[in-house]
């Protein structure tokens, strides 16, 4: 149930200070007299009116590899609090910037999995090189990045080069530091105003930037006219998010306690569900926003919309598991099996080819070659093993969890996912609602390919997984991030309304 405090706080670091990438026409003469550096800049972050955190943006002249450059540290700070459950997100980058805004080179370090997680990038030839280091072990990739990229610090000053004016409307691509790679950026200049900072009135441009992600995220700016970002609101999950500019005194001060869990959850009108039923059916109704892009059809789901797309019946009737049918491990012979290579591949969170997952998917396993059967035994054990069900961290990784034996739905789906893969089963990530207790609450929970996909919940004791598992739209491949998860969840955070049927 430790989604949300996840997502959200994931979130704030894309809309904030996550952003880079190269190539925007600003003469470098100019930006050194209008940026005015060094910039060192607190922001105060709160929800819902509750302090949850703080940023710092320190912006320097310096040098990268004998070159002038723009030295840019963004520190940030996200802390939830609530009774007996407390979680602490934090974020470090670095980055260097020539003068014509083509990054160089940047570092990010970060601790959502409870251990340092450190990304490296360095810019060249139109391509990003990366290398992401989580628990002792280090991965490489290399993406492409378009030309109208631009660091997400400069894009202020690209809109106040521009000329800026009320109704200015134009489109770019920024880097997104947690998806590590280029998201398509619209750019609309809503409105002049007056705006009240330190007991004076000043002139801001107030801004809109939405990004093509999770259906569509976007951030409003207070620009003042020298560049200076007095605040910034993020509408997400149906509360709002602000940073406002402020002094480091009150940036560092305490943060209040504010329950993203509890404002989250979706209270189910008619009918209680069942637990552990197999078949479930209810009537969804989202407030805005078309249902077919928020719910996963799959063999599993049936989703019937009205008239209006706002609304439909979903039906979820998981088939039963038929021993007799499932394959025999291993399957490299099977017809599909190179599209099945992708559920078997190791990531930064999911470490199947880590030694000491390998060899304790082999000892739970232990010699069994039906699939289904050996799945079970794997999903059992977790659930059974992770006896300390905590919140402790923002996002294990399987290998952080297999030595502590501790976390929640995050923790439990990585660590099945990748002993799962070690042992030769394809497997990955769901993201949704689960039915528990008194309300549906965000979830993630595993699924594994056994010549079919089969819904596995290691965190609840389900093994499979009941019918009142809700999958939303996502990606279905984890990114280093796990974030291509989201686009469901936002469509549906705060907006969703369930009538269980039956």
């Amino acid at each position: 149930m430790k989604r949300q405090l996840f997502f959200t706080g994931c979130l704030l670091f894309i809309s904030i200070a996550s952003l880079m990438g190269q190539t925007v026409k600003i003469e470098p003469v100019e930006l050194e007299k209008m940026m005015q550096l060094p910039q060192d800049d607190w922001l105060n972050l709160t929800l819902m009116g509750t302090k949850i955190g703080y940023a710092h943006i320190y912006m320097e002249k310096s040098t990268y590899e004998g070159e002038d450059a723009i030295r840019i540290r963004a520190d940030m700070v996200i802390e939830f609090k609530r009774t007996g459950i407390g979680l602490r997100l934090t974020t470090t980058r670095i980055s260097y910037i020539g003068l014509d805004l083509v990054p160089r080179y940047f570092i990010s370090t970060s601790n959502e999995s409870g251990q340092e997680k450190r990304v490296a990038g360095t810019i060249r030839d139109g391509f990003v090189y990366l290398e992401t280091t989580l628990a002792g072990k280090t991965t490489q990739g290399q993406h492409p990045i378009p030309d109208d990229t631009i660091f997400e610090q400069m894009l202020s000053y690209l809109v106040l080069q521009n000329g800026i004016r009320v109704g200015d409307t134009y489109t770019l691509h920024v880097f997104n530091m947690d998806l590590m790679k280029p998201v398509k950026t619209h750019v609309k200049v809503l409105r002049a105003e007056q705006i009240e900072y330190e007991d004076e009135m000043k002139s801001v441009y107030v801004i809109d930037y939405t990004m093509d992600l999770m259906g569509g995220l976007t951030t409003t700016e207070w620009l003042g006219h020298d560049g200076t970002a007095y605040r910034m609101e993020i509408g997400l999950m149906g509360m709002k998010m602000v940073l406002a500019k402020t002094d480091m005194q009150t940036a560092l001060g305490e943060s209040g306690e504010v329950d993203v869990i509890l404002n989250t959850k979706i209270f189910a009108q008619g009918k209680q569900p069942r637990p552990n039923s197999q078949h479930f059916k209810a009537r969804l109704r989202l407030t805005e926003g078309d249902l077919d892009k928020a719910v996963m059809r799959d063999s599993r789901q049936k989703l019937r919309l009205d008239r209006d797309p706002r609304s439909g019946i979903l039906e979820i009737a998981p088939a039963p598991v038929d021993t007799a049918k499932t394959l025999n491990l291993p399957f490299h012979t099977q017809h599909d099996y190179k599209a099945l290579q992708q559920f078997l591949k190791s990531t930064v969170y999911i470490q199947a080819d880590h030694p000491e997952i390998q060899a304790k998917a082999a000892e739970i396993v232990d010699g069994e070659t039906n699939a289904w059967r050996a799945a079970e035994k794997l999903g059992r054990w977790v659930y059974e093993s992770i006896h300390d069900k905590n919140l402790k961290v923002g996002f294990g990784s399987a290998v952080q969890t297999l030595e502590s034996l501790e976390g929640d739905c995050t923790e439990h789906t990585v660590l099945l996912i990748a002993l799962a893969r070690a042992a030769g089963i394809p497997a990955r990530v769901c993201a949704g609602l689960v039915f528990q207790g008194d309300a549906f609450y965000y979830h993630f929970w595993p699924e594994v390919y056994v010549g079919d996909w089969v819904a596995m919940e290691p965190t609840l004791g389900q093994i499979p997984a009941d019918a009142n598992h809700i999958q939303l739209a996502g990606s279905e491949l984890e990114s280093d991030s796990m974030l291509e998860f989201g686009e469901g969840v936002m469509r549906t955070l705060n907006q969703l309304e369930i009538e269980v049927i039956e």
